[in-house]
Protein backbone atom coordinates (compact mmCIF):
# COMPACT_ATOMS: atom_id res chain seq x y z
CA UNK A 1 0.00 0.00 0.00
CA UNK A 2 1.49 2.74 -0.93
CA UNK A 3 1.29 6.16 1.52
CA UNK A 4 2.34 9.63 1.88
CA UNK A 5 5.35 10.37 4.88
CA UNK A 6 6.53 13.44 5.68
CA UNK A 7 10.62 13.87 5.22
CA UNK A 8 11.18 16.92 7.02
CA UNK A 9 8.26 19.47 5.58
CA UNK A 10 8.25 17.48 2.04
CA UNK A 11 5.42 14.88 1.22
CA UNK A 12 6.65 11.79 -0.61
CA UNK A 13 4.82 8.90 -1.22
CA UNK A 14 6.61 5.08 -0.11
CA UNK A 15 5.79 1.64 -0.19
CA UNK A 16 7.69 -1.00 2.12
CA UNK A 17 10.70 -2.42 1.02
CA UNK A 18 10.07 -6.02 1.14
CA UNK A 19 14.26 -6.32 1.07
CA UNK A 20 17.40 -4.84 0.69
CA UNK A 21 19.69 -5.81 -1.84
CA UNK A 22 23.52 -4.92 -2.21
CA UNK A 23 23.42 -1.05 -3.19
CA UNK A 24 21.17 -0.90 0.02
CA UNK A 25 24.29 -2.13 2.13
CA UNK A 26 27.04 0.15 0.03
CA UNK A 27 24.58 3.51 1.42
CA UNK A 28 23.78 2.03 4.88
CA UNK A 29 27.88 1.13 5.52
CA UNK A 30 28.36 4.41 4.55
CA UNK A 31 25.77 6.32 6.66
CA UNK A 32 26.81 9.30 8.83
CA UNK A 33 24.42 11.25 11.43
CA UNK A 34 24.12 15.14 11.78
CA UNK A 35 22.49 15.14 15.00
CA UNK A 36 19.11 14.90 14.07
CA UNK A 37 18.85 12.62 10.67
CA UNK A 38 20.97 10.12 9.16
CA UNK A 39 22.38 10.78 5.65
CA UNK A 40 23.66 8.72 3.03
CA UNK A 41 25.88 9.18 -0.27
CA UNK A 42 22.94 8.94 -2.76
CA UNK A 43 21.12 12.15 -2.44
CA UNK A 44 17.93 10.74 -3.33
CA UNK A 45 17.67 8.93 0.09
CA UNK A 46 15.39 10.34 2.33
CA UNK A 47 15.38 9.98 6.04
CA UNK A 48 12.87 10.23 8.50
CA UNK A 49 13.27 10.48 12.60
CA UNK A 50 10.66 7.65 14.14
CA UNK A 51 11.83 7.99 18.18
CA UNK A 52 14.75 6.79 20.41
CA UNK A 53 14.61 4.51 23.33
CA UNK A 54 17.04 3.68 26.34
CA UNK A 55 19.02 1.12 23.51
CA UNK A 56 18.68 2.84 20.06
CA UNK A 57 17.28 4.86 17.90
CA UNK A 58 14.68 4.40 14.75
CA UNK A 59 14.84 6.37 11.57
CA UNK A 60 12.65 5.70 8.12
CA UNK A 61 14.88 5.44 5.19
CA UNK A 62 13.41 6.06 1.78
CA UNK A 63 15.70 4.83 -1.33
CA UNK A 64 15.58 6.83 -4.52
CA UNK A 65 12.65 4.27 -5.55
CA UNK A 66 10.46 4.83 -3.08
CA UNK A 67 10.80 2.12 -0.93
CA UNK A 68 10.99 2.32 2.55
CA UNK A 69 12.21 0.47 5.40
CA UNK A 70 13.73 1.16 8.82
CA UNK A 71 17.24 1.36 10.39
CA UNK A 72 17.54 0.78 14.19
CA UNK A 73 20.92 2.69 15.29
CA UNK A 74 22.18 0.60 18.55
CA UNK A 75 23.51 1.40 21.46
CA UNK A 76 25.20 -1.96 22.64
CA UNK A 77 26.37 -0.47 25.92
CA UNK A 78 22.46 -0.92 26.98
CA UNK A 79 21.05 -2.79 24.40
CA UNK A 80 18.62 -5.43 25.30
CA UNK A 81 17.39 -7.34 22.18
CA UNK A 82 14.11 -5.42 21.64
CA UNK A 83 12.63 -7.83 18.93
CA UNK A 84 10.16 -6.45 15.83
CA UNK A 85 8.02 -9.30 16.73
CA UNK A 86 6.04 -11.07 13.72
CA UNK A 87 8.28 -8.84 11.09
CA UNK A 88 11.09 -8.80 9.05
CA UNK A 89 14.96 -8.29 9.88
CA UNK A 90 16.42 -7.54 6.31
CA UNK A 91 20.09 -7.85 8.15
CA UNK A 92 22.82 -6.42 10.46
CA UNK A 93 25.42 -4.07 9.39
CA UNK A 94 28.35 -1.99 10.68
CA UNK A 95 28.13 1.28 10.13
CA UNK A 96 32.11 3.05 10.96
CA UNK A 97 30.70 6.57 10.65
CA UNK A 98 28.09 5.68 13.32
CA UNK A 99 30.64 4.63 16.06
CA UNK A 100 31.06 6.73 19.11
CA UNK A 101 28.24 9.25 17.75
CA UNK A 102 26.03 10.52 20.57
CA UNK A 103 22.43 10.81 19.82
CA UNK A 104 22.55 14.24 21.39
CA UNK A 105 25.92 16.18 20.91
CA UNK A 106 24.43 18.39 23.65
CA UNK A 107 23.75 15.18 26.35
CA UNK A 108 25.90 14.02 29.04
CA UNK A 109 24.42 10.95 28.93
CA UNK A 110 22.37 9.16 26.95
CA UNK A 111 22.35 6.95 23.37
CA UNK A 112 25.90 7.08 22.34
CA UNK A 113 25.73 4.66 18.53
CA UNK A 114 28.49 2.40 18.74
CA UNK A 115 27.97 1.50 14.94
CA UNK A 116 25.64 -1.78 14.87
CA UNK A 117 22.86 -0.82 12.58
CA UNK A 118 19.77 -3.00 11.89
CA UNK A 119 17.57 -2.50 8.90
CA UNK A 120 14.34 -4.36 9.62
CA UNK A 121 10.57 -3.79 7.37
CA UNK A 122 8.65 -0.30 7.93
CA UNK A 123 5.56 -0.43 9.31
CA UNK A 124 2.84 2.37 8.71
CA UNK A 125 0.90 3.02 11.82
CA UNK A 126 1.02 4.45 15.14
CA UNK A 127 1.41 3.76 18.63
CA UNK A 128 -0.57 1.85 20.61
CA UNK A 129 -1.21 5.44 22.89
CA UNK A 130 -3.33 7.02 20.27
CA UNK A 131 -4.85 6.37 16.76
CA UNK A 132 -5.51 9.76 15.23
CA UNK A 133 -7.93 11.16 12.76
CA UNK A 134 -5.35 12.80 10.73
CA UNK A 135 -1.73 12.34 11.13
CA UNK A 136 -0.84 16.21 10.92
CA UNK A 137 -2.67 16.91 14.32
CA UNK A 138 -5.06 16.53 16.99
CA UNK A 139 -8.33 15.86 16.78
CA UNK A 140 -11.13 15.61 18.88
CA UNK A 141 -11.93 12.28 16.57
CA UNK A 142 -8.41 10.68 18.40
CA UNK A 143 -10.19 9.54 21.44
CA UNK A 144 -12.92 7.90 19.63
CA UNK A 145 -11.14 5.72 17.43
CA UNK A 146 -8.30 5.27 19.84
CA UNK A 147 -11.06 4.09 22.45
CA UNK A 148 -12.85 1.79 19.70
CA UNK A 149 -9.68 0.08 18.42
CA UNK A 150 -8.13 -0.66 21.87
CA UNK A 151 -11.95 -1.88 22.52
CA UNK A 152 -11.73 -4.70 19.43
CA UNK A 153 -7.77 -5.04 19.57
CA UNK A 154 -7.28 -5.09 22.90
CA UNK A 155 -7.73 -8.95 23.61
CA UNK A 156 -4.28 -9.14 21.46
CA UNK A 157 -2.77 -6.91 23.17
CA UNK A 158 -3.40 -8.34 26.80
CA UNK A 159 -1.75 -11.52 25.21
CA UNK A 160 1.37 -9.51 24.06
CA UNK A 161 1.42 -8.05 27.85
CA UNK A 162 1.37 -11.58 29.53
CA UNK A 163 4.15 -12.90 27.07
CA UNK A 164 6.46 -9.93 27.18
CA UNK A 165 8.05 -8.31 30.38
CA UNK A 166 7.71 -4.77 28.87
CA UNK A 167 5.18 -3.86 26.89
CA UNK A 168 3.57 0.06 26.87
CA UNK A 169 1.95 1.85 24.75
CA UNK A 170 4.63 2.87 22.26
CA UNK A 171 5.92 -0.24 21.38
CA UNK A 172 3.18 -1.47 20.31
CA UNK A 173 1.70 -0.21 16.81
CA UNK A 174 -1.65 0.32 15.73
CA UNK A 175 -0.93 -0.74 12.05
CA UNK A 176 -2.58 0.65 9.52
CA UNK A 177 -3.36 -1.89 6.63
CA UNK A 178 -4.85 -1.62 2.74
CA UNK A 179 -8.88 -1.78 3.16
CA UNK A 180 -8.88 -5.50 1.82
CA UNK A 181 -6.25 -6.88 4.21
CA UNK A 182 -7.72 -8.43 7.88
CA UNK A 183 -8.09 -5.91 10.70
CA UNK A 184 -10.33 -3.87 12.21
CA UNK A 185 -12.09 -1.08 10.08
CA UNK A 186 -11.36 2.44 10.05
CA UNK A 187 -12.10 5.77 8.20
CA UNK A 188 -9.12 8.12 8.31
CA UNK A 189 -7.13 11.20 6.78
CA UNK A 190 -4.45 10.77 5.41
CA UNK A 191 -1.57 13.62 5.23
CA UNK A 192 -2.84 14.77 1.88
CA UNK A 193 -6.40 15.45 3.25
CA UNK A 194 -7.97 12.57 1.90
CA UNK A 195 -10.35 10.01 4.09
CA UNK A 196 -9.76 6.34 3.14
CA UNK A 197 -11.33 3.39 4.22
CA UNK A 198 -8.51 0.95 6.08
CA UNK A 199 -8.33 -1.93 8.15
CA UNK A 200 -6.12 -1.80 11.51
CA UNK A 201 -4.22 -4.66 13.10
CA UNK A 202 -0.88 -4.71 16.02
CA UNK A 203 2.65 -5.08 15.30
CA UNK A 204 4.91 -4.39 17.90
CA UNK A 205 7.93 -3.26 17.20
CA UNK A 206 10.51 -3.24 20.46
CA UNK A 207 9.70 -6.31 22.97
CA UNK A 208 11.68 -8.35 25.11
Amino acid sequence: MAVLVDFDGELLEVVAAGGLAAAHTAQIRQAVYDGRLLRFPDPAWRCAYLGAGEEKACFGVRDGDGRMFVLEVIDERTYLNGRFVGGAYFGDHRVPGLAGVPKSARATVGLRFTGLVKARQWVHGHEWARFPWRPDRRSRLDGLLTGYLRLVLGGRYERYRRRYSDVHERNVMFEVRPAGAKGAPVLARDLSGRIRLVRVGLQPIDLR
